[in-house]
């Protein structure tokens, strides 16, 4: 009788939880974006019901309790979208000093993602080369087993391949670099596409983007999108997603007031910014845990939001 019940009770967890008994966990992981650490005072003193005031000041703490808290997950993996760092509150400073407080707010960032006791990974956003390089930036932060120098890359966990790309580039191909762009010129390069397409051919697996700023069209639904958020061939780079047949999600930041779109069977999550809403570093610590789930060629993703940051149950299916 004891074994019966406790059986009801499982089946009866599984149901509520969406995942059907005959799905297999493939991974569990963390994102978080948009984290803007840096000494700047924050852009309003209440809390705010939209995402646009930036709260600079609980950029840290937040960190510290998202690595926490993805302990206790037991997560794979953790990953940050982009702008993990912001420009120095005193602009009239000398480039060098405001070079050495830009690799200050990275390192300061890195300290908190490394008290998560696993491989983490990071994706470059436009305010993280504001007054560095790139190679300023690799120089502070860990991407787990991917060589140096490498700003997008690949890895595979847990039977489900993961994609990052590097959109810090100028319409000539010119990386992002202190002071030689503007952030809504966003590009993928034509030897970062020959990649693309390389690395995509080279996976059977269910496959997950990740990027800061968005791929998606989200004016298409969202009246107050601004597309100048958009990386500029966002329309190539989705038709080789779509051409791969393996591509289940992507993941992005940049839009702090964030999004969800599904264009061609790819879902696209814009998470919501940490650094918006108040700066509580448990209320509003923005953050998702995203499981992956199979049963066969079908893959469910569950994204659990933490803080403001909304909820998504998207389902897929793979060639």
């Amino acid at each position: 009788m004891k074994s019966r019940i406790l059986a009801c009770l499982l089946l009866g967890i599984i149901a509520l939880s969406g995942v059907s008994a005959e799905e297999t966990k493939l991974v569990s992981f963390g994102l978080i974006t948009d984290t803007h650490v840096c000494d700047k005072p924050d852009q309003s003193t209440v809390i705010s019901l939209n995402a646009s005031p930036r709260y600079f000041t609980g950029g840290p703490a937040k960190l510290e309790l998202f690595a926490r808290a993805m302990n206790d997950a037991k997560a794979a993996f953790i990953a940050e979208l982009g702008d993990f760092s912001d420009n120095p509150v005193n602009a009239a400073l000398p480039a060098d000093r405001k070079r050495q407080l830009a690799q200050a707010f990275q390192k300061t960032g890195e300290e908190k993602m490394a008290l998560f006791n696993g491989p983490r990974y990071h994706v470059f956003g436009n305010h993280d080369t504001d007054q560095i390089s790139k190679q300023d930036v690799q120089a502070t932060l860990v991407n787990t087993g991917i060589p140096a120098g490498q700003t997008y890359y690949s890895f595979t966990k847990g039977a489900v391949h993961f994609i990052v790309l590097d959109a810090g580039f100028k319409a000539d191909s010119t990386p992002y670099a202190a002071s030689n762009y503007t952030w809504d010129d966003a590009n993928i390069p034509a030897a970062e596409i020959a990649w693309l397409k390389t690395d995509l051919s080279s996976t059977s697996l269910p496959t997950v983007l990740l990027t800061h700023q968005l791929l998606n069209p989200q004016e298409q639904i969202d009246p107050n999108f601004d597309v100048q958020h958009t990386i500029r061939n966002a329309a190539e780079i989705r038709s080789i997603l779509e051409a791969s047949g393996k591509v289940i999600a992507v993941f992005s930041g940049h839009y702090h007031d964030g999004g969800f779109q599904v264009v061609n069977g790819i879902s696209y999550v814009v998470l919501q910014a940490n650094a918006a809403y108040g700066n509580d570093a448990s209320y509003h610590n923005q953050y998702a845990v995203v499981d992956i789930y199979a049963d066969g060629k079908n893959v469910k993703l569950a994204v659990a939001g933490h803080g403001m940051q909304k909820s998504h149950v998207i389902t897929a299916s793979i060639k």
